[in-house]
């Protein structure tokens, strides 16, 4: 017999492609929001770093949420193949 849908392994890739994209989005727009509507001129870093500026912070959030989005969308493509 025929199985139409997909295989387990293609589902949990089709959901972690799906939350990837999610999250790279929502860091895509945090970085956005961070560069151009921060009220702080310096952003406090944790561990005893010194602080950055806030459109390096922004910049570093959309290249980081980029990346997500991107990695999410090869997985959501692979997934179809499983």
């Amino acid at each position: 017999m025929y199985e139409f849908g997909m295989s387990p392994d293609g589902r949990a890739a089709l959901a972690l492609g799906m939350i990837a994209l999610v999250f790279g989005f929502a860091a895509v727009a945090a970085g956005a929001y961070i560069a151009l509507y921060g009220g702080m001129p310096r952003i406090a870093l944790p561990g005893g770093l010194a602080a950055a500026d806030r459109d390096m912070v922004g910049m570093f959030l959309s290249a980081v949420g980029a990346l997500t989005t991107l990695i999410g969308g090869v997985s959501i493509y692979r997934s179809q193949e499983m």
